[in-house]
């Protein structure tokens, strides 16, 4: 029928006027840049489809999770932010992220996570919840601006003398006792939180003033919990959306003074990063390591799955101070958010 159609408009150009001819010729030169236009903008929309399917199968992987796990109802004994903070997608995407985005698989992990944040409710703690080790100054969160370098001038391994007697001992103490809880909930004046040039929030682990036996074990918790609530309420904000995603978090760990007393410890903090918080480890940088802690690893690095190992960075000797180990992973390419 096409072709019928084509022969007899083809025999009347030929017997029209060259005018009508030219005005044939038009006409389907007319029709070949619209059937092209039509093409070239179909294959441009199969390509932003195809850029995008995986964007609408995530969508679909937390739709059905949250089908499979609900958000908890706000009560009184729930605070709304927490509450918030789990209905969030992003919040269903971290977990999906680390299982393939497969709900089935997710939904295990999920559920006791969302238990595990309603029973100590990270959001709502505060540093006099967790006294003993909040006094201890291991944990710091750094800042800039005026008195900034302060925390990090005194305290240095080697100034805590042994051979100090009862009195001096004691004196310390109670000045330690009269020291404010750290870190604060808000920047102290003048003062903001630091951050690497990729915007992860910067916490500082002074192994030498970690004395975890000296707290119970739900201080213990209450403290991982608050120090890493602290690190995401420091992620810099998207404004006018004009930064990219920052959803992940960096620990420099200064090893000095390291136990292998301490690994007990050390795997309840990594259990509860990696089954509370999957997908926020943006940076763990180790710093002074001890010339045995290669053995001390192969223990620890089976507690990691694959998600946290690949954001573990052992810097070299010469980075052996914290401004010298944010200068290195300033000098590195790090996952900065979800993908």
């Amino acid at each position: 029928m096409l072709r019928h159609l084509n022969m007899l408009q083809l025999r009347q150009c030929r017997r029209s006027s060259p005018f009508s001819r030219l005005f044939m010729i038009d006409h389907l030169l007319l029709i070949i840049v619209l059937i092209s236009s039509t093409l070239l903008h179909n294959d441009i929309i199969v390509s932003a489809s195809s850029s995008i399917i995986n964007d609408k199968q995530h969508l679909a992987a937390i739709a059905e999770l949250k089908r499979l796990v609900p958000p908890p109802l706000t009560t009184n004994q729930r605070s709304s932010s927490e509450v918030d903070a789990i209905n969030d997608d992003a919040y269903y995407a971290r977990f999906l992220s680390i299982n393939e985005w497969d709900p089935i698989k997710t939904e295990s992990n999920i559920r006791q996570s969302i238990e595990w944040r309603l029973r100590v409710q990270p959001q709502n703690l505060r540093p006099r919840h967790c006294p003993i080790l909040c006094r201890q100054y291991a944990w710091l969160a750094l800042t800039t601006g005026p008195g900034s370098k302060m925390m990090l001038m005194n305290d240095e391994p080697g100034d805590v003398d042994a051979n100090v007697d009862n009195r001096n001992r004691k004196k310390k103490k109670q000045q330690k006792q009269q020291l404010p809880l750290d870190p604060p909930y808000n920047s102290p004046p003048l003062q903001s939180w630091r951050t690497t040039k990729h915007g992860l929030p910067i916490t500082y682990f002074r192994c030498w003033k970690w004395k975890p036996e000296l707290a119970s074990s739900d201080e213990s918790e209450k403290h991982l919990a608050y120090h890493i609530h602290h690190l995401l309420r420091r992620i810099p904000t998207n404004r006018n959306n004009k930064q990219k995603d920052i959803s992940r978090i960096c620990v420099i760990f200064d090893m000095r003074g390291f136990s292998s007393a301490m690994l007990p410890h050390i795997h309840k903090c990594i259990n509860i990063l990696r089954c509370q918080y999957p997908g926020r480890a943006g940076a763990m940088c180790f710093i002074n390591v001890p010339v045995y802690f290669t053995t001390v690893w192969k223990i620890i690095s089976p507690w990691l799955d694959e998600e946290i190992r690949t954001k573990v960075f052992f810097a070299e000797r010469g980075v052996d101070d914290v401004e010298k180990a944010v200068e290195f992973l300033n000098g590195m390419e790090l996952k900065t958010g979800l993908y």
